[in-house]
């Protein structure tokens, strides 16, 4: 069995313009970090350097056959205000783990836990 490797990088926008993202809108921002098609990954959300809603998205490069692009897809949810995503900005730090293999454990009766208020679903640990 291989050791799972960790990497820790800061995404940062590999745009050539601002990008201004109204609300209830959605941009796919390019980060210009690649990473091998062929392995297994699991990404982590550390720190999010900009308050929107960020998805993790891969994108194939005709340039770059056996690579994927890490990409964002940022959402602006807040009714107030527009983000605006400047070139070379920090966008969040991402973990990548590889090779992680998951083992299922089968249960019959799940553990009661006293919910919390910090977010949905919240057991109050931090």
């Amino acid at each position: 069995m291989r050791k799972k490797k960790i990497y820790r990088y800061t995404l940062i926008s590999s745009i050539k313009r601002p990008v201004e993202i109204n609300f209830l809108e959605r941009k796919l921002i390019s980060t210009g970090l690649f990473i091998y098609e062929n392995t297994r990954y699991s990404f982590f959300f550390k720190t999010k350097m900009i308050e929107s809603i960020c998805i993790i998205h891969l994108t194939k490069k005709k340039k770059y056959p056996f690579y994927n692009e890490i990409q964002i897809i940022v959402i602006n949810v807040f009714p107030e205000k527009n983000i605006m995503i400047k070139p070379n900005e920090k966008l969040g730090i991402l973990d990548i783990v590889i090779n992680v293999k998951i083992k299922w454990k089968e249960c019959s009766i799940l553990n009661r836990s006293i919910r919390g208020n910090n977010s949905f679903g919240s057991t109050g640990i931090l």
